[in-house]
C-alpha cells in the first residue's frame, strides 16, 4: 500500500499523463492519453458559426446607411395586389397651396404667344383678299380643307401657349385645366344660358343685322362642305378654344381677380379673337355664360357641351338655309 491508499502495483503501473476512470467495481472505463487527438467519428467538430448572408440594400436607402452591427437589410417584401395603389385626389379636393396654379401675367404671356401670330397672319390674308373678288363658285370642298387644316394649325398653337404658361410642369395637367366630372348643375346651366346667350343674339340682330361669320364662306353649301364645317365648329372649336379661352386665358384672370372680372374679360378676348365687331354682343354673352357654368360646375366637359350645342345649331340653321 502507498501513502494515497491504492496499491503499489496500480501506482507502479501507470504512466505519466494517463488518466484513469474507475467505476464502481473497480473496473477500468478507459485511458485516453493527454494531448491525443478524438476520434472524428466519434466527436465531430461543431459547425462554425456562419452570419446569414446580407440582403441588398434598399431601393429607397439613404446613400452610405448601414444596417447596426448584427443585423442585415430586410427581406424586400413581396407585392401585394390589394389594396390598390392610392388614386389621386381631385383638383377641387386639393389644398389651395396643393393646386396648379398661374394668375393674370401668365394668362397675358399666353394670349400674346397663342393669339399674336393667328391675328398678324389674319390681318395679311385679309389685306391680300380685299383686293381679290371672290365668287360662290371659288368655295369647294378644297377651300373647306384648306380652312380646317388651317383650323388644326390655328388652335394647336394656342394650345401650346396654354401649355407653356399654365400646366408644363404641373403633376395634374388636365385636371388642372378642368377636365373633371360636372357637378350636377351640368343640366340646368347649359339650357339657362343658352337662352341668354339667343336672347343677345336676337337684340343684336335687330339693332346691327350682322353678316354671318366670315368662316362660314370658306365652306361649300354641300355634303362635303357641310361635313367639313361640322368637324371644324362642333368638334375643333369647342374643345381648343375651352381649354384655351376658359381652362386657361380665365381660370388665370379668375386666380388674380376673381371669378367676374376674370369671366368678362375672358369673354371680351373671346368675342374680340372672333374678329368680327358687329358680333361683339352675342359673343361676349356667350363668353361669359361659358365662364360663368365652368366656374358653376367645376368642370371644363360642361362649357365644351355648351360650346358644341350651341355652334351645331348655328351649323344646322346654316345648312337649312343655304
Amino acid at each position: 500500500m502507498t501513502g494515497d491508499g491504492r496499491p503499489e502495483d496500480e501506482q507502479a503501473t501507470r504512466r505519466p499523463g494517463e488518466t484513469r476512470d474507475v467505476s464502481p467495481g473497480g473496473e477500468t472505463q478507459g485511458v485516453e492519453p493527454t494531448g491525443a487527438a478524438p476520434d472524428d467519428a466519434a466527436h465531430p467538430a461543431p459547425p462554425r458559426y456562419r452570419p446569414p448572408a446580407p440582403y441588398p440594400p434598399p431601393a429607397n436607402a439613404v446613400p452610405g446607411y448601414a444596417p447596426p452591427t448584427g443585423r442585415v437589410w430586410a427581406p424586400p417584401a413581396a407585392p401585394t395586389p390589394w389594396p390598390p395603389p392610392a388614386v389621386p385626389p381631385p383638383l377641387h379636393s386639393l389644398r389651395p397651396d396643393a393646386r396648379p396654379r398661374w394668375g393674370w401675367k401668365q394668362s397675358l404671356w399666353g394670349l400674346l404667344l397663342g393669339m399674336g401670330p393667328f391675328m398678324a397672319l389674319y390681318a395679311a390674308a385679309y389685306s391680300m383678299s380685299a383686293n381679290a373678288d371672290f365668287s360662290a363658285e371659288d368655295v369647294t370642298v378644297a377651300t373647306g380643307i384648306i380652312a380646317l387644316i388651317s383650323a388644326a394649325i390655328g388652335y394647336g398653337w394656342q394650345l401650346f401657349a396654354a401649355w407653356l404658361f399654365s400646366v408644363r410642369s404641373a403633376a395634374h395637367k388636365l385636371r388642372a385645366w378642368g377636365f373633371r366630372k360636372p357637378t350636377a348643375a351640368f343640366f340646368w346651366t347649359i339650357p339657362v344660358t343658352l337662352v341668354a346667350a339667343y336672347v343677345a343674339s336676337y337684340v343684336n340682330d335687330a339693332v346691327f343685322s350682322p353678316p354671318q361669320q366670315d368662316i362660314v364662306d370658306a365652306f361649300p353649301p354641300t355634303a362635303g362642305g357641310i361635313v367639313l364645317f361640322t368637324i371644324v365648329a362642333v368638334l375643333m372649336a369647342p374643345l381648343a378654344e375651352e381649354v384655351y379661352f376658359r381652362g386657361f386665358v380665365f381660370k388665370g384672370f379668375a386666380e388674380s381677380w376673381g371669378w367676374v372680372r376674370g369671366a368678362a374679360v375672358s369673354g371680351a378676348l373671346f368675342s374680340l379673337a372672333h374678329l368680327q365687331l358687329t358680333l361683339f354682343l352675342p359673343l361676349f354673352a356667350l363668353g361669359f355664360g361659358l365662364a360663368w357654368v365652368y366656374q358653376r360646375t367645376g368642370s371644363l366637359w360642361t362649357s365644351i357641351a355648351l360650346h358644341a350645342i350651341f355652334n351645331g345649331v348655328a351649323v344646322l340653321a346654316w345648312a337649312l338655309t343655304s
